[in-house]
Formats: structure tokens, C-alpha cells, sequence
């Protein structure tokens, strides 16, 4: 019976499959970067004395305000009417959902106050407001 027998050949290692692994991850974690900067709308938050960081900060909803007025939800444009409704979804989503509210300091006060009204109908008590520290 003939029996099967290994070449005498050095053993090698392969490193196609391992830089193919690499690029993937690479791939990934551009993508994954791109995602959590597309949250946040480029604003310029106002300075607080005594602002303080939150103990927790995960599993907040952003919602920005800019200088014109416009809002966003996440890094979606959306309209002062519509927001208590997806406020309202959102949280049936997530019971334990937490807003954090970034308006531009040159926001008028009025689109905050529609916002935080907002919130309230929408039963979301728990809302933070961005602020830079000195």
C-alpha cells in the first residue's frame, strides 16, 4: 500500500491571508470613524466657568442646534414640527433614551426652548447641554 509522504520542502509561512485580515480591519475602523464623526455637526459650543462633564454620556440622542437655526437630529436635518414626533418613536425605541442638546452659541434662545418643549411633550426629562470648559 502506498503511503503518503511529505516533500522535503521548508515549511512557509503564508502571509497573503493575514494583510488581506489587516486591510479588512483597516477598512473598518475608517468606516466606523467616518459614522461617529458624521454624528456631530460642526458647531461653536459655548464656554461655561463651571461646566462639568457628565458622569454618563453613552446612549444620548444628539440634537444640534446651529447659528441659522437649523436642527439636527443625530446628523439628519430635521424640522421644528417634526421633532417631538421623532422624539416620541425614538424613545418608544429606547425607554431609557437621554438627549444631549448642542446649539451654537449664536443660536437664538427660542429654537432651544422649542427643543427642550419638545422633549417634554415627548416625556424625555433627562437632557444635557454641550458647553466648553475654560
Amino acid at each position: 500500500m502506498k503511503v503518503w509522504e511529505p516533500e522535503d520542502s521548508d515549511a512557509h509561512f503564508e502571509l497573503t491571508p493575514m494583510i488581506d485580515v489587516v486591510f479588512l480591519l483597516i477598512a473598518f475602523f475608517m468606516v466606523l470613524t467616518n459614522f461617529i464623526t458624521r454624528e456631530l455637526i460642526a458647531l461653536e459650543i459655548p464656554i461655561a466657568e463651571e461646566a462639568a462633564v457628565p458622569d454618563e454620556q453613552r446612549d444620548r440622542q444628539f440634537i444640534s442646534i446651529q447659528a441659522d437655526g437649523a436642527l439636527f437630529f443625530g446628523a439628519m436635518p430635521i424640522d421644528y414640527d417634526e421633532l417631538t414626533d421623532r422624539l416620541i418613536r425614538a424613545l418608544d425605541a429606547n425607554p431609557s433614551m437621554r438627549v444631549y442638546l448642542r446649539a451654537d452659541a449664536a443660536s437664538p434662545h427660542r429654537h432651544i426652548n422649542d427643543v427642550m418643549a419638545a422633549c417634554a411633550e415627548a416625556g424625555i426629562f433627562d437632557l444635557i447641554f454641550a458647553t466648553n470648559q475654560i
